[in-house]
């Protein structure tokens, strides 16, 4: 059995590193990057609200703009809903949506979108 657990870090351990996280108010994003994609999930709601927005998948590396770092756009192929994902060169992320209502509840619709800080 430990063998197994050694066995399970030295694999997992990798992927976990390469895993950031950043807050906002109250919305997390957790952001892997890749070479030419990156795995995030956001996550959160507008302050004193019960409805919650979740967002997550893949998304494909595009060219950075100025003041960027990297890009990366996700477009989720059964609705209209795109991400723009920027990681900026002071080490903060913004994120733009456009049409993602369908993953929030009423009151939380645009929390996602603004500058994310790294924990």
């Amino acid at each position: 059995m430990r063998r197994l657990s050694i066995i399970f870090i030295f694999v997992t351990a990798p992927s976990l590193a390469n895993t950031f996280v950043f807050t906002k108010n109250n919305n997390v994003l957790s952001l892997s990057p890749g070479v030419d994609i990156a795995e995030f999930s956001i996550n959160g709601s507008h302050s004193n609200t019960s409805s919650l927005c979740s967002i997550g998948g893949m998304a494909e590396s595009v060219r950075a703009g100025e003041g960027q770092r990297n890009r990366w756009i996700y477009s989720d192929s059964s609705s209209a809903c795109v991400a723009v994902i920027s990681e900026l060169k002071d080490g903060s992320v913004n994120v733009m949506t456009h049409s993602c209502e369908n993953y929030c509840g009423i009151s939380a619709v645009g929390s996602m979108d603004g500058e994310y800080r790294k924990v």
